[in-house]
């Protein structure tokens, strides 16, 4: 029987989050461009090491899901390495429709691939899979099209600088499309075992450990384009009293760059990628130059989400175990401690630790559950040899 992988892939505004069960997870910026060829000769003839194919990807994808086959790419933090204009997706993009998702899912699922396979030049591998949409725009009808298009068999081919090409050949078994947000509960309630988790909490009696299963819980899923707010009683998703905000970090992010590139022309920043490679990463040169330039304009957004966070709790009564995550959560959790904080807040109120990958988490939980299993089985009629 095939040995089926077991995967979470939160394809964001900003970035794909992958995780696949025993592996590490993975980051691909959502940023491409179409390969135009080398301006120069290459005289490299080593192939990308294991530990740094995210970040040198050059490749060929064939999919049913995509409209146009075999063209090459070149993605993510390759894109600004090699100074090439990107597209990435719009601030208000259908991710249900939108192709982009569909490429770095699965350009990440054939690293994760080549990862296990390390001197293999064609691998096949097969996923079982869940994905996520926002819940201000998902449906069931756009939640079932945008998993079936998954679904199916699809190839990827690594290009190595050497000259070697590695094919990839992955069958997503089966997937599901979760609301944004709402898949996070199933990483906070349970672990990819289906092991019930504990975490610390601080009552009237001090510090004491509690689980989740039955607990209602308010999930702040901050990402780029979106902010998603879920009520959930342990992993059983609430939508009434769930809702979206549409905003998310990325269109302040793009004020910023507006400013940063009329202040500093000869330091232009291109894309959103960019920007987070010298935010994020205190060892570039332009790091502090630019977090003091944001400082405000992430303040201000702060302040929006902060009041929109303490509106819900007080909607909600009784201090409700809030979690924050997101990678929009990741930028502002400095600010929106210190808001929330200021005002008495932070009762109940959790920043998750790896914020970004929290949702690809959840996802990976809700794929390895006996939830889904029953969900696959009603509609393939399949059981899996799960890995």
């Amino acid at each position: 029987m095939t040995k089926i992988l077991k995967a979470g892939a939160d394809a964001g505004n900003n970035a794909l989050k992958l995780w696949v069960k025993g592996q590490q997870p993975i980051l691909i910026p959502t940023i491409y461009s179409i390969y135009m060829g080398e301006t120069t000769a290459t005289m490299d003839e080593d192939d990308i090491a294991i530990t740094a194919l995210e970040k040198n990807i050059d490749v060929t994808i064939n999919s049913p899901a995509l409209s146009q086959n075999g063209k090459r790419y070149i993605m993510g933090e390759k894109v600004i390495e090699d100074r090439v204009k990107g597209t990435e997706l719009e601030k208000h993009s259908d991710k249900s429709t939108d192709e982009l998702p569909v490429m770095v899912t699965l350009t990440g699922l054939a690293i994760n691939a080549m990862r296990m396979n390390p001197t293999v030049n064609k691998i096949d591998v097969t996923y079982d899979l869940s994905v996520a949409l926002p819940v201000q725009t998902i449906t069931p009808q756009s939640a079932q099209a945008n998993a079936k298009r998954y679904m199916g068999t699809h190839t990827v081919i690594y290009h190595h600088p050497s000259g070697r090409n590695v094919i990839v050949n992955i069958k997503i078994e089966y997937c599901k499309c979760l609301p944004e947000g709402g898949a996070a509960a199933w990483g906070i309630v349970y672990d990819e075992h289906g092991k019930v988790t504990r975490r610390k909490v601080d009552t009237v009696q001090g510090i004491q450990e509690t689980d989740y299963v039955d607990k209602t819980l308010l999930s702040f899923d901050i990402g780029a384009g979106t902010t998603e707010i879920v009520v959930s009683e342990g992993v059983r998703f609430n939508p009434k009293l769930s809702e979206g905000l549409h905003y998310g970090v990325k269109e302040t992010i793009l004020d910023v760059i507006k400013r940063w590139n009329r202040q500093n022309p000869r330091k232009a920043i291109e894309n959103i990628t960019e920007f987070n490679e010298i935010y994020l990463n205190p060892e570039h040169p332009r790091h502090l130059s630019l977090r003091e330039q944001s400082k405000a304009a992430f303040q201000q957004l702060a302040t929006r989400i902060s009041t929109a966070i303490m509106d819900k709790i007080d909607d909600m009564k009784d201090d409700p175990y809030t979690f924050i995550y997101g990678g929009g959560a990741a930028i502002l959790k400095d600010s929106l401690q210190q808001i929330l904080s200021e005002k008495g807040r932070l009762t109940n109120v959790t920043f998750l630790n790896d914020a970004i990958f929290v949702n690809a988490r959840g996802l990976l939980v809700y794929t390895c559950s006996p939830r889904f299993e029953l969900q696959k089985q009603k509609e393939l009629g399949v059981a899996s040899d799960a890995s």
